[in-house]
């Protein structure tokens, strides 16, 4: 088996695993008396996890060593219901003890080039630097059916390879704007996870880790092919045809 592969039986065990992991990275960094830094997803997977760590995390956490940071935004609102910021607010945010301080969401409702701008130069003040990068503790990545990850949409690939660290991208269906953080940022994270569940992710997911011909159309694809490998947290449904 894979040794980056991490299967559980249902998306409740697999957003707990990825809840203990959370805890054992911020005890260890109280330890070093640093904070924990932590790029954050959005969609219905991340929204299970945000949950449990409302309630049974809220503890147990120290809070006070976390730092949060978006991996990407839809240009809407925070008020708005696709607001990936509204959504961690809504499940997290508001019922843990983290300091306003500690939180820096992307602002969709602003102009998206100066956004992605503005974001950029919080990273780089806001982050510890390595090699001339800002550098994340820990990236929490999603994937969605089509293999994107991030807002890095398989039309979009160069966006895995962009000088920029946060650029404005495209839904190719939708058309919807969203801001993102790009491929060299994901790369030189500490550590990167993807929390996948479900079987609508199957086939996709079976194509990037097999390497199956044209796996490299699908962006995930490429933050798993890194020298760093990104591990995948994935439940029985999204793991069947592996």
């Amino acid at each position: 088996m894979n040794p980056n592969l991490h299967i559980y039986n249902t998306p409740e065990d697999t957003a707990r695993a990825v809840a203990e992991l959370i805890l054992a990275k911020a005890k260890g960094k109280v330890k070093q008396s640093l904070p924990l830094n932590i790029a954050l997803s959005g969609g219905s997977t991340p929204k299970l996890l945000f949950n449990l760590l409302a309630s049974e995390y809220v503890d147990s956490i120290p809070w006070h060593f976390v730092r949060l940071f978006w991996v990407d935004e839809r240009c809407v609102p925070p008020t708005h219901a696709e607001s990936n910021y509204g959504m961690t607010y809504e499940n997290l945010l508001k019922s843990v003890p983290i300091h306003d301080a500690n939180v820096f969401p992307i602002q969709g409702e602003t102009d998206p080039e100066k956004e992605a701008q503005r974001y950029q130069n919080t990273l780089r003040t806001q982050l510890p630097s390595s090699n001339g990068l800002p550098k994340f503790d820990l990236v929490l990545l999603g994937m969605g059916d089509d293999g994107h990850t991030a807002s890095i949409f398989p039309n979009k690939l160069s966006l895995l390879h962009s000088d920029q660290l946060v650029a404005v991208s495209v839904h190719p269906v939708s058309n919807q704007k969203r801001i993102t953080i790009t491929g060299q940022l994901i790369d030189h994270a500490d550590e990167v996870i993807f929390l996948i569940t479900g079987a609508s992710k199957a086939n996709v997911l079976k194509q990037i880790i097999h390497r199956e011909p044209n796996f490299e159309k699908y962006p995930a694809s490429y933050i798993h092919a890194q020298s760093v490998p990104a591990h995948f947290f994935l439940d029985q449904a999204a793991a069947g045809k592996l």
